[in-house]
């Protein structure tokens, strides 16, 4: 993911728009992979994967997550040495009833779309993981750090 946030950069500059793009890239990577290896190992079209970046570019943080990750930032609270913690992103899962309600009103003909298996949502009972679509990606600019 570094090197094709790298090509997507320029002038060694990177924006968001490098960064999802460079998701895109590996989405379509591991597509079609998934697509070569499917008739002898089906069973990868079943499989979910998370993605969580984290770029400091000029003193700017960039990150960006896609799937059942969490990015949490670290901060020093005055000169006690003591720690906070600030989430800077959420993750995409069922067990999120507003990702729930999401994907029922996306599939309203569906009624298995979520499924609780064994105490966890999941979708179509299988992963928890809702997409995989770099277009969901959520990226937040932090802002200058010191």
């Amino acid at each position: 993911m570094s090197t094709t946030i790298l090509a997507e950069s320029h002038n060694s500059v990177v924006t968001s728009e490098a960064i999802q793009q460079a998701f895109r890239r590996t989405e379509e990577g591991f597509t079609a992979l998934v697509s070569e290896l499917w008739s002898s190992r089906p069973q990868i079209a079943t499989t979910g994967t998370c993605c969580l970046v984290g770029v400091i570019c000029r003193q700017t943080l960039f990150v960006a997550s896609l799937g059942d990750s969490r990015a949490v930032l670290g901060r020093r609270v005055g000169n006690t040495g003591g720690m906070a913690a600030m989430q800077l992103s959420t993750e995409h899962n069922a067990n999120i009833e507003a990702v729930r309600q999401e994907l029922k009103e996306l599939h309203p003909d569906d009624p298995q779309i979520v499924v609780l298996k064994h105490g966890v949502w999941r979708v179509k009972g299988i992963i928890q993981v809702i997409s995989g679509n770099p277009a969901t990606c959520q990226i937040l600019v932090v802002g200058i750090l010191y």
